[in-house]
């Protein structure tokens, strides 16, 4: 397969202020999900933090990170919860934001959970979808997906489809953080939001997984880049080749962590904006030429789960 590294995505302005800016960071992780964002306010938000401590405490380090805003579990999987244990015995932690789910086959879940009731002053909140979060008021964060009923299974589908997904948005850029949901949340979700799921940045779902990214889904999004999170040789076979190929056909480029830490810039509104992407003005359309191939049985796409769609029209209600 072919590999692009997205060392920045810019949007290009003059400004002596960084402040007025959002920044992104996907974090090479490995086989895993931490995103880190730079809020134009000046706070901080870091969803999921990655299978281990050691890469998500040295990328925050050397950000000089002492203490950050918002710390957001999208859903109880050790590839996106152990790191943030890390994270909560080495930083101070103001807000943490979790789904009711309870993964009957970890126990690191619930003593992430534990750290985050012990930590001084940090408020658990457990958000509904079709909710708004307070992190910036010049930036709109909407809760597309989450469970905020009680769940307890052993099922790796139930859990990734509980997952919290966001959609920032800023300066008319948005930033759609998918978690691991897969298709039944997706269709979905297209149900209820409509057009309201349009982002110019895709953080791909579960990791390229051939179960999410579906035509209608990514339709409705159009994005401009994908960003997929995923450890080199990973036991799964991410990304998939026929998410891949779904992905590639919308025209985004496709960048991945195995190139390192991936990250983008929106700026202030009113500073003459002009999308680049490696120092190349405009979003040319890249393909990736090769994607894995597998040979795991198919498993073909469902239309939209109707509990995962009631739960959705009754949250957004």
């Amino acid at each position: 397969m072919k590999k692009f590294c997205l060392t920045s995505v810019i949007l290009l302005f003059i400004t002596p202020s960084l402040k007025a800016q959002l920044n992104a960071y996907f974090v090479n992780v490995g086989q895993g999900d931490a995103t880190y964002i730079e809020l134009p306010n000046g706070s901080n938000v870091l969803i999921d933090g990655g299978p281990s401590g050691t890469p998500i405490y040295s990328f925050l380090k050397s950000k000089g990170v002492t203490k950050i805003d918002h710390v957001v579990l999208t859903h109880p999987h050790n590839d996106h919860y152990r790191g943030l244990k890390k994270v909560f015995a080495s930083f101070d932690v103001k807000n943490f934001y979790d789904t009711r789910v309870e993964n009957i086959e970890a126990r690191g879940d619930n003593n992430l959970r534990e750290l985050a009731n012990a930590e001084p002053s940090c408020r658990t909140h457990f958000p509904e979808v079709g909710s708004m979060l307070d992190f910036d008021r010049h930036v709109t964060v909407k809760v597309l997906n989450s469970c905020t009923e009680a769940l307890s299974t052993r099922d790796s589908s139930k859990i990734n489809d509980c997952s919290i997904v966001l959609r920032f948005y800023y300066n008319g850029h948005g930033i759609l953080l998918m978690g691991d949901a897969e298709a039944p949340v997706e269709n979905a979700m297209t149900k209820i939001f409509k057009s309201g799921l349009s982002s110019t940045y895709l953080k791909v779902s579960h990791h390229g997984s051939r179960y999410s990214s579906t035509e209608k889904f990514l339709s409705r999004v159009q994005p401009k880049v994908a960003i997929i999170s995923v450890g080199k040789d990973n036991n799964y076979g991410h990304p998939h080749k026929e998410a891949m190929d779904r992905i590639r056909a919308t025209g985004a480029q496709i960048f991945t962590t195995l190139g390192g830490t991936q990250s983008l810039t929106i700026p202030a509104p009113k500073r003459g904006v002009e999308l680049m992407v490696n120092g190349q003005i405009d979003l040319a359309p890249l393909t990736m030429t090769e994607a894995p191939r597998f040979n795991m049985e198919e498993r073909p796409f469902e239309s939209a789960d109707a509990a995962a769609l009631e739960q959705l029209k009754e949250s957004a209600e």
